[in-house]
């Protein structure tokens, strides 16, 4: 993690580069009543110089809980913070471009309701959109909240350290990363509007962001972490939507994520597999859920029954 020395520096020099750089923050957020006032709070106190925070944007359309009005009492103290509340639960794509719609920064910063934002997460972040054109979108690194279950902290631990390995090894070669869709940084205008059954927006980003000949760059520092699921339930259901999600980039857009190749997965699985070799059976169970959550997305998208509504 950078110091706070370090991270003014930094942010000197994206002041002298890119002054009128503005940051729209847009957040879907469904039933988040326990995280979205916290994490307002947070990102309301992550500005540095050079970032200018024009406002953030709340998407709580569907909650059916305290989320919208624990926005709404933000938004009295501070006009940047902006609701949108519709009735209707339409998928994640559908809150994405309502905030899309209305954001006027030159970048917008994408962000999970149920995350935590390190120290100058935001900073790090945009650090090089602010000082390269070419550059469309910055990816961020999420890792997962400690909880009281230890095999499912474990499963995520080890499922987005794998994760971190493939996206460090492929930006280390002058190759394209995954961008990760809990905390990214993209210019606006190139996405415009996501399609509404999509599952992987940061897939479907990053897909748009290539073919107008922009760059992806993953930046391991800009941290947040986020509540996976504790339950066996939960975690299937999360695996079997991020698979389905890619098989649905790559049928109806021939995009493959560049994390899925095998001869990349197994230097960062082997070495993953040696730090944890103690946890034997933890190892196999993870394996034996990963090829269940397979089985259970390829059911699903040959049912053609798309989980976009998240």
């Amino acid at each position: 993690m950078l110091g706070d020395s370090k991270v003014k520096k930094q942010s000197r020099a994206r002041a002298g580069s890119e002054r009128q750089a503005t940051i729209s923050v847009g957040i879907p957020a469904f039933n988040e009543e326990k995280t979205i006032q916290p994490l307002l709070t947070n990102i309301l106190t992550q500005q540095e110089n050079g970032l200018a925070l024009k406002e953030i944007i709340v998407n709580a359309s569907g909650s059916t809980d305290h989320t919208a009005e624990k926005v709404q009492s933000i938004t009295i103290a501070d006009p940047r913070v902006k609701l949108i509340s519709g009735k209707e639960r339409e998928g994640k794509a559908t809150a994405l471009n309502s905030i899309l719609g209305k954001a006027k920064g030159s970048v917008i910063v994408l962000i999970d309701a149920d995350v935590v934002l390190e120290k100058h997460a935001i900073a790090e972040l945009m650090q090089p959109l602010l000082v390269n054109e070419k550059v469309g979108i910055c990816s961020g690194n999420t890792m997962p909240i400690k909880r009281n279950h230890k095999f499912f902290h474990f499963a995520s631990f080890f499922i987005r350290s794998l994760h971190h390995e493939e996206c460090a090894y492929l930006s280390g070669n002058g190759e394209t990363p995954k961008v990760n869709g809990s905390f990214y940084a993209i210019r606006r205008g190139i996405v415009d509007a996501f399609p509404r059954h999509v599952v992987s927006d940061d897939e479907y980003a990053s897909w748009r962001a290539q073919k107008k000949g922009y760059r992806i760059i993953y930046v391991p520092e800009a941290m947040v972490y986020t509540d996976d699921p504790s339950t066996l339930e939960g975690f299937l259901d999360w695996q079997r939507r991020i698979i389905v999600g890619q098989m649905y980039m790559k049928r109806h857009f021939n995009y493959r994520v560049p994390t899925l190749r095998v001869s990349l997965a197994v230097p960062g699985l082997l070495k993953l597999v040696k730090e944890n070799r103690r946890k034997v059976l933890s190892l196999l169970a993870l394996a034996a859920l990963g090829g269940l959550s397979f089985l259970l997305a390829y059911i699903t998208f040959l049912r053609n029954e798309i989980p976009y509504a998240y």
